[in-house]
């Protein structure tokens, strides 16, 4: 009988170790909502965002969510899916998928943790080693530290402070191919989506031949 009361407190302290996190809302700007099963409903700030919920925002709007420490800005016309988001006591893995728009990842790993964070889109997979990057799925900018960027093949370059790289078939471009100096800050359609930012934006026109 005590081996069965040993056995079933250890699983309560793993169940209570290894669990599903949430990301909280700490800022937004127009139009933002997410989506349960009951439907879509209207973020507020403080809201806890649970696993599999859907983030959509609209046209001029945006959204700030931190997931344990780090910080992920969700530009205007982008979904954001937490697909993965568990603390198992010595790894913090954060997944979130982006089907469409664009996002910037501030990441932070915990003093007393390893931290797995991914950005999938439907065209590649950045998968932090650094802190703070941007992508919209299938073109990057590095800020700080170091992303391997892999495109839907399974090819990856491992991309760094300050480089920019896109993905196609042929895999991920060499940064040093691209025309880094020249970059066009913002993109074709309309302004730059995070204002009031200083440095380069990781969503870029890159101007050739100059």
């Amino acid at each position: 009988m005590k081996r069965v009361l040993l056995v079933l407190a250890v699983g309560a302290a793993l169940v209570a170790t290894v669990g599903a996190r949430s990301a909280t809302v700490t800022g937004f700007s127009g139009k933002v909502e997410y989506r349960l099963a009951s439907g879509w409903e209207a973020v507020r700030i403080g809201l806890e965002i649970p696993l599999n919920a859907t983030i959509s925002t609209g046209f001029g709007a945006s959204a700030t969510l931190e997931v344990a420490g780090s910080t992920i800005e969700v530009a205007q016309l982008t979904r954001l899916t937490l697909e993965e988001l568990v603390d198992d006591g010595s790894t913090v893995s954060t997944e979130v998928f982006v089907p469409v728009g664009r996002v910037r990842a501030s990441v932070t790993t915990p003093a007393d943790r390893s931290s797995d964070f991914r950005v999938r889109t439907a065209q590649s997979t950045a998968a932090v080693r650094g802190t703070e990057f941007e992508t919209n799925g299938w073109r990057i900018f590095v800020r700080e530290g170091s992303v391997e960027f892999q495109n839907e093949l399974g090819q990856s370059r491992v991309i760094r402070s300050s480089q920019i790289s896109r993905t196609r078939l042929g895999g991920p471009t060499d940064p040093l191919e691209e025309d880094n100096n020249e970059a066009n800050v913002g993109d074709r359609e309309g302004p730059e989506d995070f204002r009031g930012r200083r440095g380069p934006s990781g969503y870029i026109t890159v101007r050739w031949g100059w």
